[in-house]
């Protein structure tokens, strides 16, 4: 091994140093080396000894020259060839990641767009070399890298440079060039000279590979599978993958034509059908040379608006932001830390003195190259940091590491330190805080440091670490399940990691319904541990550990204290790290869940502007699409919802909306929704799959009443799933409340009947049942063991019934002074004080119920959301219009209907009357579109809607 090491040394000269041999290269040895001139790392590739002695080497390197003039982004370009004695060799770029056999590996079929992504590019990369009249002849997934979720073709030209500096006796003696399970027929027949046809029909083995899991055809030997090739035909893919488009299995059936002549003619068509097939991708723009001349004229362009308008529009960039990138690590058994010290520096550098780091996510997500000045400049610009930290890892004897590094100054191109730290792998915590030390110090004499935190992860294991950074790399990629075994070892290693506890509760929620009180039970764990941890990290776990006590109100009395430390800590967060796509997630995540409280009370679009904020940033991030489907819906844009869910489905999410979804885009498509197969899915989907559609349509007003034909297929049946979905009581009572919002007050009631007051009071408030069934329905509720329906001091006001108010509030009094009543002392305290400010309001007494509202502090109940319409016909009576308008103007939760059309009646009365025309057409045409076909007890309201709309001078639409 040695002599062939300094054998390879010597071939390649001065410019390289070798470091040391990689696996995985089939019958060719690789080796790893450092380009000196450039500080970059490449990989030279040793063919095998039986093709060295055939082969002519000046002709081996006249063809390499011809494959190394391909310029394209999905080719990975040959950077040199040569002979020296007997060993034949070439030098490529190293490209971090993996090749698609290694993830074929873990995952033997990959999702339907991803497999789609990575055909496309690799037919796109073979129809320009073929347009160049080049040939690639060994088309394989080891010849497939995946480099930041792009495919890189590898090897180009390599086979066909070994076909033509050939003496003739390559074929002749049985060494055939090309992989048997790939090789198309004419090449299995032993013809020399093939066309791009033989490349297509490679392309298409791997495509149905990578659908079906498994190759078309089959042998023990290489012989055998050769003969498949020649006399088989593949088991059709659709059969094996029944949830493929047609148009995708027909491509892929017509590229494993046997024919070369019913094939498609090149890689250009055969990328042109996969791109007609129907699934979504984010395919590369290759870079032809139209699309490299409009470019050209673009920069020009560019550059001369930067000329004329002076630096000033330039981007700053932060000096005490820190990008960390990937560090090239060239050996096997280290690459967990190619990610992983992105992870560990930028943690150990993140809040020290005035320096803050780029997230880690966001880095992966943005990086492209190679460990190099250039590429590393790159990224720091593209994050806007002033500071780059990029370098190398690599393996030696007896398990030595060297960690090389670099910190750039990107506004002067200046290194400000180039280090080095020498170890054991079992020691690299030690490694990274040496680093950090040292990185700090030379920091430290421009910047107030200050004392240096080290082991920031919260982790003194390190198979705890390990197993947290291998699952953080698949969080990243929102593969949950593996991400979860690979956090799950971390706990066992540590159980007090305060970091993987929280990733666990965050997987576990987006990969499971019905797994709540689980990822809860993570949150909080993790939150008992959020000790010495960077600001970020440590900002987080807070915010998750009290949003899951919030989930569980029930058993809590301090929800607003609760609700305002959420906030804080969020708005902190996306404050200090503006540029954090999983900050900004969570605050929309908070909102959306703790946004309609009487003390907060977020608009839908207030609910939207973070989860837009964390897309823009980190467009790959799943589980950012998910609430604005709904929240769209909220704002009455299903065009902007479609494109939410359409995004979304196009990264072949695994979250557990990745289910429930594509119904709801079913249910969008006016030509689809009303079909039989869309009432088939109704029918017979999972009860988590229809509730979740439920949700995401409950508070759209369209003319389909789409929510009451989700709701009501939900209620009619039961169907197996979590209890929150297939509980049939629970489900008929949100059928009841959807149908209210669409003001079908009998036919809530037959369905609710009186089992619930919430349901029963709309009803009895517009006479379509009797107010004694409403009345004897309260007589046996029993106070202060349920929470109160909110619309039951409507009842009483609008009955003027002080009688009936004026006795809650004494049972509320007593409850309140019990030791521990359910919901809290101030709860209670709330209710009472509402009654009485209700019952003075009964008795025409508006100073009166001024002065008791007062009174009383939204605190006591924030959830309390009926009580502001109470507050807000008060002051309306009081000639106060402008104070109420801010109580009616409120985003009620997707479990309310009725009352949401009442308090936009309110609503739209009062921006008309204080001039506020937009807001007022709003307001109306929500009343016009959610009552259109309501019982005639509410068509008044859409008269009224409908009048005001043309008195605004806008048409009902």
């Amino acid at each position: 091994m040695s002599d062939l090491l300094a054998r390879v040394q010597t071939a390649v000269g001065d410019g390289y140093r070798v470091e040391r041999e990689l696996g995985g290269g089939g019958m060719s040895r690789l080796f790893i080396a450092t380009e000196r001139a450039l500080r970059r790392p490449v990989v030279i590739k040793i063919l095998p000894p039986q093709f060295t002695s055939e082969v002519s080497a000046a002709r081996f390197e006249q063809e390499i020259q011809v494959a190394a003039q391909l310029q394209h982004p999905n080719i990975l370009p040959v950077l040199s060839a040569g002979a020296q004695n007997d060993l034949l060799y070439y030098i490529m770029p190293y490209v971090p990641g993996e090749s698609l056999r290694h993830r074929l590996a873990g995952n033997r079929r990959l999702a339907v767009a991803a497999a789609v992504r990575i055909l496309e590019e690799v037919a796109d990369a073979l129809a320009y070399a073929h347009s160049a009249g080049v040939i690639h002849r060994d088309i394989k997934p080891e010849n497939i890298l995946l480099e930041a979720a792009h495919a890189v073709l590898t090897d180009f030209g390599v086979a066909r440079a070994l076909v033509e500096a050939g003496s003739g006796r390559l074929t002749e003696t049985g060494v055939v060039v090309g992989t048997p399970a790939y090789m198309s027929p004419e090449q299995a027949a032993g013809e020399r000279h093939v066309d791009a046809r033989a490349d297509v029909y490679a392309l298409a083995v791997v495509g149905y590979e990578m659908l079906a899991g498994v190759l078309p055809f089959e042998g023990a030997t290489a012989r055998a599978l050769i003969a498949a090739q020649l006399t088989t035909t593949p088991k059709p893919l659709h059969a094996l993958r029944p949830d493929l488009p047609p148009q995708l299995a027909a491509a892929i059936d017509r590229g494993l034509s046997k024919d070369p002549d019913q094939r498609y003619p090149g890689a250009a068509e055969f990328r042109d059908a996969l791109a007609e097939s129907g699934v979504p991708t984010q395919r590369r723009v290759p870079r032809g040379p139209a699309l490299l001349a409009a470019a050209g004229v673009m920069a020009l362009l560019a550059g001369a608006a930067i000329f004329a308008t002076g630096s000033r529009h330039r981007p700053a960039l932060d000096a005490n932001l820190v990008a960390v990138a990937p560090f090239d690590v060239f050996d096997p058994k280290l690459a967990v830390w190619r990610e992983g010290l992105v992870d560990i520096m930028s943690r150990n550098l993140d809040g020290a003195g005035p320096l803050h780091t780029v997230s880690p996510t966001l880095v992966v997500r943005r990086w492209q190259g190679r460990g190099d000045p250039a590429s590393a400049s790159t990224l720091a610009r593209r994050t806007g940091a002033r500071l780059a930290l990029f370098g190398q890892l690599v393996g030696g004897r007896e398990d030595s590491v060297r960690l090389t590094a670099t910190l750039l100054d990107v506004g002067t191109g200046r290194a400000i330190a180039d280090l080095e730290v020498r170890g054991q792998a079992a020691g690299m915590d030690r490694i990274t805080d040496s680093l950090t030390v040292a990185l700090l110090r030379e920091l430290g004499k421009s910047r107030p440091i200050g004392a240096v935190r080290l082991t920031s992860l919260g982790s003194s294991s390190l198979p705890a670490l390990k197993a947290f950074l291998q699952g953080e790399q698949h969080f990243r990629r929102t593969e949950w399940d593996s991400a979860l075994a690979f956090y799950s070892r971390a706990i066992e290693q540590d159980s007090t990691f305060a970091l993987a506890l929280r990733r666990t509760s965050l997987s576990l929620g987006w990969k499971t319904i019905g797994t709540d009180s689980l990822a809860n039970a993570y949150a909080m764990r993790a939150g008992a541990f959020n000790h010495g941890l960077p600001r970020r990290d440590s900002l987080l776990i807070t915010a998750d550990s009290i949003s899951a006590v919030m989930f569980r109100y029930a058993a809590d009395t301090s929800y607003e204290t609760h609700e305002r430390r959420l906030f804080e800590a969020l708005q902190e967060a996306t404050r200090r790290y503006p540029d954090d796509p999983e900050a900004w997630y969570a605050l929309g995540d908070a909102r959306y869940h703790f946004g309609f409280s009487t003390t907060v009370n977020l608009s839908s679009r207030d609910m939207l502007e973070p989860f837009d904020r964390a897309i823009a940033l980190d467009s790959a991030f799943t589980p950012s699409y998910i609430h604005p489907v709904e929240l769209a819906l909220a704002l009455q844009d299903s065009a902007a919802a479609r494109r939410y869910a359409t995004a979304y489905l196009a990264r072949a999410p695994t979250d557990v909306e990745g289910s429930d979804i594509p119904l709801s885009v079913k249910l969008l498509d006016p030509t689809l929704a009303a079909s039989p197969e869309v009432q088939a899915l109704l029918d017979t989907a999972p009860a988590q799959i229809v509730g979740g559609a439920r949700t995401t349509f409950a508070r759209w007003a369209d003319d389909a009443e789409t929510a009451v034909r989700v709701a009501r297929v939900l209620a009619d049946r039961p169907r197996p799933g979590p209890p929150a979905w297939s509980d049939t009581t629970f489900n008929r009572q949100r059928l009841a409340m959807q149908l209210e919002f669409r003001g079908h007050l009998r036919d809530a009631y037959a369905t609710a009947r009186a089992r619930f007051l919430n349901v029963l009071v709309p009803p009895a408030l517009f006479g379509v049942v009797p107010a004694d069934t409403l009345t004897a329905a309260i007589a046996r509720r029993p106070w202060g063991t349920t929470p109160v329906p909110g619309m039951l001091f409507w009842w009483w006001e609008a009955r003027a019934d002080t009688p009936a108010l004026r006795r809650f509030a004494r049972s509320a009094d007593s409850i309140a002074r019990q030791q521990a009543p359910l919901f809290g002392r101030g709860y209670w305290q709330f209710l009472a004080g509402w009654a009485r400010a209700s019952e003075a309001f009964a008795r025409h007494d508006t100073a009166g119920a001024l002065r008791r509202f007062a009174t009383l502090s939204d605190s006591l109940c924030p959830n309390c959301v009926h009580a502001p319409l109470s507050k807000a016909r008060v002051l309306v009576a009081a000639h106060r219009d402008p104070e109420a308008l801010p109580l009616v103007e409120r985003n009620l939760p997707p479990t309310l209907g009725f009352e949401r059309v009442m308090y936009g009646i309110e609503a739209a009365r009062l921006n008309e009357r204080l001039g506020n025309r937009d807001r007022a057409i709003t307001a109306y045409q929500l009343v016009a579109n959610a009552w259109r076909r309501a019982d005639p007890e509410l068509r008044p309201f859409v008269t009224e809607a409908r009048d005001a709309l043309a008195r605004l001078g806008r048409e009902p639409r």
